[in-house]
């Protein structure tokens, strides 16, 4: 059977992204029926200008086509001065007028407790854009409860019970949630749910 395509997006440039982190050891824990693959070159997407939307080059070209070809979107995303930081709401930007959001199925945990802002407003953007967030796939970090603990690298992520626990319920959601699409079922009805 074919595997589900998932894309995982990190809203953050900088090298220590805590989100950037977490996509990392998501890749690791990756069950075998799903592919999944991180987006590396949101930095090399240019500056949105609607004139240049028909013929946009090929960075932005691939990132359409990368978009249109996941199955599901997991997205991970800081918060800066209480905003959506540039990088990600330029790449969407792009694809405001193209459509490839359109009806894509979107994971959108909150990895910081103190995002909240951001998350918010680009939860906005993504449902203008035409995602079908899935709450189960989308849990939140709370103080009690992190998605990551600091100083932790993905060895670290994946061998505390706190932390890897998280990811392996998010993974076995979002496999329920690509399985039932698959069969054309509107919401499966055994979707663990978090406790935040």
């Amino acid at each position: 059977m074919t595997k589900h395509r998932v894309l995982g997006i990190s809203g953050s440039l900088r090298s220590q992204s805590t989100n950037s982190l977490f996509l990392r050891a998501m890749a690791w824990a990756c069950p075998d029926t799903v592919s999944f693959k991180i987006y590396s070159d949101l930095g090399r997407i240019p500056i949105f200008n609607p004139d240049d939307e028909a013929e946009p080059g090929h960075v932005v070209t691939e990132w359409r086509e990368m978009l249109l070809g996941a199955d599901m979107i997991l997205l991970a995303s800081p918060e800066y001065v209480h905003g959506v930081p540039g990088a990600i709401k330029n790449a969407f930007d792009w694809i405001a007028g193209s459509g490839e959001l359109m009806g894509k199925l979107l994971a959108f945990p909150n990895i910081s407790h103190r995002a909240t802002i951001a998350h918010a407003q680009l939860a906005e953007t993504l449902h203008i854009l035409g995602t079908r967030k899935v709450e189960e796939c989308s849990p939140k970090a709370t103080l009690d409860e992190p998605m990551i603990l600091p100083d932790q690298d993905v060895e670290g992520v994946l061998s505390h019970p706190l932390t890897c626990g998280r990811i392996e319920v998010l993974w076995g959601n979002i496999e329920k949630r690509l399985d039932a699409e698959r069969v054309g079922l509107e919401q499966p009805v055994s979707l663990t749910r978090y406790l935040w």
